[in-house]
């Protein structure tokens, strides 16, 4: 990953733990174009869509979208349940709180306050 494009990433990082997903997909979505232009290894194209999608699915749950938040949700799945990590992200723990939401969808109860991109321990 370029500096630039880690730049990105980290923005997107930052704006999804302060709960400003449109902001994380927007900065990833950005990530996104840059490693496509640069014929990046597919699985990292699919793991930052995974991202934008997981940002576009909270994003759609504080908006109470029913059918955005499930179709998020199938779409993102195959492109991140291959990763345990990626760029130091634990997927797994990311997996399982993005499933929370998907959970909650009629009910609408879950918040967002621990929210937070979860850091992979790597030895």
């Amino acid at each position: 990953m370029t500096k630039a494009e880690n730049n990105l990433l980290q923005e997107g990082i930052q704006e999804f733990n302060s709960t400003r997903f449109w902001h994380a997909h927007e900065s990833w979505e950005d990530l996104w174009n840059s490693l496509k232009r640069r014929e990046a290894p597919r699985p990292e194209i699919l793991g930052v869509q995974g991202l934008i999608q997981t940002a576009a699915l909270l994003y759609n749950h504080q908006r109470e979208k029913r059918r955005g938040v499930l179709n998020q949700w199938e779409k993102l799945l195959p492109k991140l349940d291959v990763w345990t990590h990626i760029w130091h992200i634990d997927v797994i723990a990311h997996l399982r709180q993005i499933q929370r939401f998907v959970e909650d969808v009629d009910t609408w109860n879950e918040t967002y306050d621990d929210v937070r991109i979860p850091v992979a321990e790597l030895e």
